[in-house]
C-alpha cells in the first residue's frame, strides 16, 4: 500500500496529525506549567507578605526574639494552612527562621560555623533584589530528593528601627510549594492528545480512503483504457464525475481518446486510399508494359499507351511528394525563401494554370482585390501552392456553371479568401476539415483523385509562416478559406 497513492496520501496526513498533536501537546503542557506555576507564585506571595508581616511585629512588639517560639509556631500555622515550606534568612544565607521541611531536603542543607542552617551556595551567587522573585525547579538542588517540581517565591525584607538597639534587620524570605496538579496536568496532556489524535487519524483514514477512492478510481480508469487503446480498442471512456481537476483530467483524456480514434480512422482510411491510388496505377502500367512487351499492343499503339503509363508515373511521383512534404513540415523542418511579392499576381498565374478547368465547367470566376497590387512577405512558391489547392478544390467542388470568388484585402495583416457557392461542408466535418487523411466529401463521392493531403499541407504551410487559416461553410450554400499573410511596403523593382 505504501506504494500506492492512497498509501502516500495516507502516510504524509497521518504523519502531519501526529507532528502536529505532538507540537500543540508539548506547547500547550508548557503553556499550562507556566500558567500554574505563575498562579501558585501569585498564592505564595501572600503568603510570604503575611509572613513579612508577622515577623516585623513579632521582631518590634513583643520584645525580640524573646518569643521566638510563638514566632515558629505562627510560622508553622502559615505553612500548613497554604500547603508551603517557609523560610526565613539572613543576607548571608543563614536559615533563622523555618516551618517543617521533609528530611531530604534538611540533608540537603550544610551548616555554617555558627550552626545555622545555610542556603547553598549558588544562592549567593544570585543579586539580593527588592519585591517578588520565582522559579520553577528543585531550588538549586535542594528538593531533587522528592521526586516533585517545586515552586520558590524570594522576598527581600528590610525592617528599621528593630529594638532594643534600633538596629535594622534585613534578610529574605522564602516560600516553597510542590506542584503535583501541575505534574499530573503535564503528564495528562499528552494522553489526551494521545487519544484524540488517535480518533482523529481513525476519522482522517476514513476521509482519506473515500477521498483516494475518487481521486484514484478515475486514474484506475485511464490505467486500463490506455491498456485497451494500446491494443487498438477506442470504446473506452472515463466517467466524469464532478467539476474538479480529476473531471477535467477525464475530460480531456477522453478528449484524447476521441482524436486518437479519429487520427486511427483517418490512418486507416488514409492506407486504404493509398492502396487504392497506388495499386490501380500500378496495375495499369504493369498492364500496358507487359501488352507491349508480349506484342499485345501493337507498334503503332505502343505511344499512346506509354503516354498513359507516364500520366500514371506523374500521379504517383505526385502522391508519394505530397506524402513526403507533409512529413517535412510536421517535422519542422519548414525551410523557407522568404521574399516580398504581389499576392495578386500569384493569384492571376494560378487561375491561368486553372483556366482550361475553369472553361470546362463553365465557371464564373471574380478577383475582388482591394487594390490593384497588394504585396507580402512569404515564401512565393509556397503560397501558390496553397492558392492551387484552395483553387483546385473551389473548382472541383463547384458545380457547372457555378462561381468562383477570390478577394485580397488588408487589415493590419493581407487577407486572402477563396470562396465557391458550392455544395458545402456539414457542420460536424469542419473540425476535421485540415486533418491528415481527411475527406469530407465521402457521402457524395465528388473527390477522386485525392487522398485528403492537400488542405492538411496548405494548412502545414500557412502555419509555418505564423498566420491563421479558417473555414466557413454551410451545407447548400458553398464554401469560403480564408488566411492571413504578413503585409510588406512596395518593393524598389516596382
Amino acid at each position: 500500500m505504501g506504494k500506492s497513492l492512497f498509501g502516500k496520501i495516507l502516510a504524509i496526513l497521518v504523519a502531519v496529525l501526529a507532528v502536529s498533536f505532538s507540537i500543540t501537546g508539548v506547547l500547550l503542557g508548557i503553556g499550562l506549567n507556566r500558567i500554574s506555576a505563575d498562579q501558585k507564585a501569585e498564592q505564595l506571595q501572600m503568603v510570604a507578605e503575611k509572613t513579612e508581616q508577622a515577623l516585623e511585629y513579632f521582631l518590634k512588639q513583643l520584645n525580640g526574639f524573646a518569643d521566638r517560639q510563638l514566632f515558629t509556631n505562627y510560622l508553622e500555622s502559615i505553612a500548613e494552612n497554604s500547603g508551603s515550606i517557609i523560610w526565613v534568612a539572613r543576607t548571608d544565607g543563614s536559615i533563622i527562621f523555618y516551618s517543617s521541611t521533609p528530611k531530604s531536603v534538611i540533608d540537603n542543607l550544610e551548616k555554617n560555623e555558627w550552626g545555622w542552617y545555610s542556603l547553598p551556595d549558588e544562592w549567593h551567587n544570585e543579586p539580593l533584589q527588592l519585591g517578588y522573585s520565582n522559579q520553577s525547579g528543585d531550588f538549586y538542588g535542594l528538593f531533587r530528593d522528592t521526586g516533585e517540581e517545586w515552586v520558590t517565591v524570594s522576598k527581600f525584607f528590610s525592617m528599621p528601627d528593630v529594638p532594643p538597639l534600633g538596629i535594622t534587620a534585613e534578610g529574605i524570605i522564602l516560600v516553597h510549594s510542590k506542584l503535583p496538579t501541575i505534574r499530573n496536568t503535564k503528564y495528562s496532556i499528552p494522553r489526551i492528545f494521545l487519544i484524540s489524535g488517535g480518533i482523529g487519524s481513525l476519522a482522517a483514514l476514513v476521509m482519506v480512503f473515500i477521498l483516494a477512492r475518487r481521486l484514484v478510481r478515475p486514474l484506475t480508469e485511464m490505467k486500463q483504457a490506455a491498456g485497451r487503446i494500446a491494443s487498438g480498442d477506442f470504446n473506452k471512456r472515463i466517467v466524469i464525475r464532478g467539476e474538479d481537476e480529476i473531471a477535467e483530467l477525464s475530460r480531456s483524456f477522453n478528449s484524447m481518446v476521441d482524436a486518437l480514434e479519429n487520427l486511427e480512422n483517418a490512418r486507416r482510411e488514409f492506407l486504404g486510399n493509398i492502396s487504392h491510388e497506388l495499386r490501380t496505377p500500378m496495375t495499369t502500367i504493369k498492364g500496358f508494359i507487359d501488352g507491349i512487351l508480349d506484342g499485345v499492343i501493337p507498334p503503332e499503339n505502343q505511344g499512346a499507351y506509354l503516354s498513359i503509363v507516364r500520366d500514371e508515373v506523374r500521379r504517383m511521383e505526385k502522391l508519394v511528394n505530397d506524402i513526403m512534404d507533409l512529413a517535412r513540415f510536421q517535422a519542422g523542418d519548414n525551410r523557407l525563401n522568404i521574399t516580398v511579392f504581389d499576392i495578386n499576381e500569384r493569384i492571376r498565374r494560378c487561375v491561368i494554370s486553372l483556366q482550361q478547368m475553369i472553361v470546362g465547367k463553365n465557371l464564373e470566376f471574380t478577383a475582388d482585390f482591394e487594390t490593384e497590387r497588394l504585396f507580402v512577405r512569404a515564401d512565393a512558391d509556397a503560397i501558390q501552392r496553397v492558392l492551387l489547392n484552395l483553387l483546385h478544390n473551389a473548382v472541383k467542388f463547384t458545380p457547372e456553371g457555378g462561381k468562383i470568388t477570390v478577394r485580397t484585402y488588408s487589415k493590419g495583416k493581407v487577407y486572402v479568401e477563396v470562396e465557391d457557392n458550392g455544395p458545402g461542408i456539414a457542420k460536424e466535418e469542419l473540425s476535421h476539415i485540415f486533418d491528415r487523411f481527411y475527406k469530407a466529401d465521402k457521402s457524395r463521392g465528388l473527390d477522386k483523385t485525392g487522398v485528403g493531403l492537400g488542405l492538411a499541407i496548405v494548412r502545414n504551410i500557412i502555419l509555418s509562416h505564423n498566420e491563421t487559416i479558417q473555414v466557413e461553410s454551410e451545407e447548400g450554400r458553398g464554401t469560403k478559406f480564408i488566411f492571413t499573410l504578413p503585409g510588406a511596403n512596395v518593393p524598389d523593382a516596382y
